[in-house]
């Protein structure tokens, strides 16, 4: 393997690594509602269309003389006000999703420590926040520790439901209320935009430069396939799980459920203070925000919108995606039309810019209907 291979390799897992996260939960639970197969296309349409979209974000940084941000490329493309419109699609989303790992932590943490709910979530929020203000080399081992522990539950999953037959239902009745279920889930897991720049930083190393096409197609690609392997075992396991999957998994065996809940902290743990150190990053540096103002809104803004009612795993994790993920996408196409005006390509923005929109009138449409 030469070196330009090298870095593709490299480039696929890096994108795997970071679209697979907290999003992986929400999915057998929308497979169980709408069936096995309605799921299944779901999932490849969904992998196919952000495939697409990494592809555009990727083609626009390479467009630019320097491997610049989200924020400045924004102000590139836009005026102030459309640019800070985007800046905040991707603060709400960072916000959102350290939301969805408070909500979702005490799912995993019942297993090591029975103790209130509520308690739980306080604990695992200060056990978390503190380390986003620490700077210490072991911090860049924080990515690898969370996808070892995301693949050892995977696994412990799949071997706890071996031999198990598959009761699920292929198709559901038809429910019109649950077309749009698995939109904001499954933007949100298989969103994996911040990796495209690592990409091309990893693409730039090397004379002979790896297709981009290859590398995020199976960057894109590999976390279907895991996502599809772990609904599979779920459901051989609970035909109908709760939203976070593991609060119905209570019948496996205590050690199963010790090493499972012990997993699913430290990987949620390491998710949390590597997104909270990121976005207290970009409130400093890219924003421009006082330091106490960052340092209020990465600490508490999560724990405010989870004591005012936002407590429900799906609806957290479908407002960081069907939201905030989906105007974001909607700003990566804009951005893509600006870049390459006259693309033979560029009727695509049409309906991917319709499905940004459904996902986000559904999430709406949720929240306050």
């Amino acid at each position: 393997m030469n070196f330009s291979h090298k870095n593709a390799f490299l480039g696929i897992i890096l994108l795997a690594g970071t679209i697979i996260g907290a999003g992986i939960f929400s999915l057998p639970f929308i497979f169980s509602k709408i069936g096995l197969l309605p799921g299944l296309f779901y999932l490849l349409f969904f992998t196919v269309f952000y495939g697409i979209i990494h592809l555009m974000y990727a083609r626009i940084l390479e467009k630019q003389e320097a491997n610049h941000q989200f924020f400045y490329l924004a102000h590139k493309y836009f005026s102030r006000f459309f640019a800070n419109l985007a800046s905040l699609a991707v603060i709400g989303d960072l916000i959102f999703t350290l939301l969805v790992y408070l909500v979702l932590a005490p799912a995993f943490f019942q297993y090591v420590w029975p103790a209130p709910w509520l308690i739980l979530m306080l604990v695992f929020w200060l056990a978390s926040s503190i380390f986003i203000f620490v700077r210490s080399k072991a911090m860049a081992w924080a990515d690898l520790i969370s996808i070892l522990c995301m693949f050892g539950i995977i696994a412990l999953v799949f071997w706890a439901g071996r031999g198990q037959v598959l009761e699920s239902s292929w198709f559901q009745k038809m429910d019109f209320t649950l077309l749009f279920l698995p939109f904001g889930p499954l933007l949100f897991s298989l969103a994996g935009r911040p990796a495209i720049h690592k990409i091309m930083e990893l693409r730039s190393q090397v004379a002979s430069r790896f297709p981009l096409k290859s590398v995020i197609f199976w960057g894109t690609a590999i976390p279907s396939l895991v996502y599809m392997f772990f609904i599979v075992s779920v459901l051989r396991l609970q035909p109908a799980p709760s939203d976070d999957v593991f609060s119905s998994l209570s019948f496996l065996p205590s050690w199963v459920l010790l090493a499972l809940g012990l997993m699913g902290i430290l990987s949620l743990w390491d998710s949390y203070f590597m997104i909270g150190a990121n976005l207290k990053d970009l409130l400093l540096f890219d924003l421009k925000y006082p330091r106490w103002l960052a340092y209020a809104l990465v600490l508490f803004l999560p724990l405010g919108l989870y004591f005012v009612g936002l407590r429900n795993f799906m609806m957290a994790i479908g407002l960081a995606g069907g939201l905030f993920l989906a105007l974001e996408g909607i700003f990566i196409g804009a951005m893509w039309r600006q870049a390459f005006p006259g693309h033979r390509y560029s009727w695509i923005l049409w309906p991917a810019g319709l499905i940004f929109v459904l996902a986000m009138v559904y999430e709406i449409y949720a929240v306050i209907g």
